[in-house]
């Protein structure tokens, strides 16, 4: 009997030759590969501006907990001088500001970290250990510092960790140390130096921050005509590898080459560096390298690449065996052009990728906040987000209970940092942990007597030192003359402008 004398067999047959199109069609658009998660649209929120202040603002970052906080830092020029209509960053932060979003509302910004006899607080980088506290790093002309707080706990100055001095010897470059926890909860920082410790070190912390290892040089000596790296990032990946990349900069301050280190160990080891993308003579610049991790084996890259003068588009690579090996670097979101920053991959709690570029529009110029999703084999297409602000620039990106895209942005004429936020339909929210107690703040009492930690650094010159070794610390006791005290108490009521908070929250 065939399909003509029996109509359930066609329907049947009707049926299985539909499915197999719709499937068809289905591949054609998301991508070869049926295994990619495919999220539901995205819902965004209007901007929110986060810093509204008179001074500068600049060069935010952020991360989400599992608490269901979202805590977002930036530098902020304290004090300075009010910027005036159509005027940028000045890049002289002083201090490094901080904000948290609980779900309904976000916290009066607050002055965190300051060390009082530096200038400048650039470049903050943050992390979330498997604990929920929160890991910070900031640079100033020659410094790097860390610092850290509980993630329930940070929205008060007095809880965040005394400032520690890294390296003494960094040259502020922009994003010139990154951070990351593993799921031990071992601290792994990379940043570039100059001077004894010229080239791209590594230091791990197994005790939560309170103490570092020597630091071991990834990458250097530099070349005559080299300057420190930059866009310096570390991150981990499910099975416990360590995954550095870096620009790599000539002295006219263009970058000339992506490159890539890792450790298969926790960082006992490291593999030589590896070049990713080259700069060709008639290029006009390599680099701003974003790298993530995707489950235990596949790292996806981001970068400029100057084949296409530099600002068209962006290059992507993968990897899917841990980065012992590379695929092919293939040009993605040609319709976007300009360097603003980074260009961000960003998984949801399904493990759907996302991207967030903040560039312009080739044809009409329009800059701003776009979006594109993997499908697979590709990106889709870019649609705008935020291109109503002008000036933008250094975005960051992070995913709060899994169905939460948190994007924070610079504005640099008027020197604000933005927000939006996307909702990732058709996902269900992650479970948040229970808040802790919050901590009250220690009062402030005549007999307590404030100290300062001071990291001292035995560098030795030659070989790089071996992992393992400890760095010393000494606490000296700060001690005051009451002539001293008394002068100071003048001094603060003939200002006003200093309160006992902010000297305590200071020391």
């Amino acid at each position: 009997m065939n399909c003509a004398t029996n109509p359930r067999s066609a329907s049947a047959l009707v049926l299985r030759t539909s499915g197999l199109l719709v499937m068809l069609l289905l591949l054609s658009f998301y991508g070869e590969s049926p295994a990619v998660a495919q999220s539901g649209p995205i819902v965004w929120s209007p901007h929110t501006n986060l810093s509204n202040s008179p001074q500068a603002s600049a060069h935010p970052a952020i991360v989400a907990d599992d608490y269901g906080l979202v805590h977002v830092f930036w530098s902020e020029e304290v004090g300075g001088k009010p910027v005036t209509p159509g005027e940028g960053i000045r890049n002289t932060g002083n201090s490094i500001f901080y904000t948290r979003w609980d779900g309904q509302s976000w916290s009066a910004p607050l002055d965190i970290l300051f060390v009082p006899h530096e200038v400048r607080a650039e470049w903050p980088v943050a992390t979330i250990d498997a604990e929920n506290k929160l890991h910070v790093l900031w640079e100033s002309y020659t410094t790097v510092y860390y610092s850290s707080a509980p993630s329930w706990d940070a929205d008060s100055a007095q809880n965040w960790s005394q400032p520690l001095l890294l390296t003494a010897s960094s040259n502020s470059t922009p994003w010139g140390a990154g951070i990351a926890a593993d799921v031990q909860g071992t601290l792994h920082v990379v940043y570039a130096a100059i001077g004894d410790e010229e080239g791209l070190n590594y230091t791990r912390s197994t005790d939560g921050g309170e103490t570092w290892e020597l630091p071991f040089r990834l990458y250097g000596p530099f070349a005559p005509s080299e300057e420190p790296p930059s866009m310096v990032q570390i991150v981990t990946d499910e099975a416990g590898r360590l995954h550095v990349v870096w620009q790599r900069n000539q002295v006219e301050g263009s970058g000339y080459g992506v490159y890539y280190a890792r450790s298969t160990n926790g960082g006992e080891t490291w593999d030589a560096p590896i070049q990713l993308a080259d700069r060709d003579p008639e290029d006009f610049s390599v680099g701003t390298p974003y790298l993530i991790a995707n489950g235990a084996s596949e790292l996806h890259l981001i970068y400029v690449d100057g084949a296409y003068t530099g600002s068209k588009g962006r290059f992507h690579r993968i990897s899917r065996d841990g980065g012992a090996s590379w695929g092919e670097p293939m040009l993605i979101i040609p319709e976007l052009v300009g360097i603003n920053g980074y260009v961000m991959p960003v998984l949801d709690g399904a493990g759907q990728m996302h991207l967030i570029a903040n560039m312009r529009t080739e044809e009409e110029q329009a800059v701003g906040i776009y979006y594109a999703r993997w499908l697979g084999t590709g990106w889709s297409p870019v649609t705008p987000i935020d291109v109503s602000i002008p000036q933008i620039h250094y975005t960051a990106v992070t995913v709060r209970l899994g169905n939460e895209l948190h994007i924070v942005y610079n504005q640099l004429q008027g020197a604000e940092i933005w927000h939006i936020h996307g909702l990732v339909s058709q996902l269900t929210p992650q479970p948040t942990l229970a808040l802790p107690t919050p901590t009250l703040p220690a009062q402030p009492t005549q007999t307590a007597a404030p100290t300062l930690s001071a990291v001292t650094l035995d560098i030795k010159t030659g070989a790089p030192p071996s992992p393992g070794e400890t760095l010393s610390y000494q606490t000296t006791p700060l001690v005051f003359h009451p002539l001293v005290l008394a002068v100071v108490s003048a001094l603060i009521i003939a200002t006003g402008g200093i309160t006992w908070k902010r000297l305590r929250s200071r020391w």
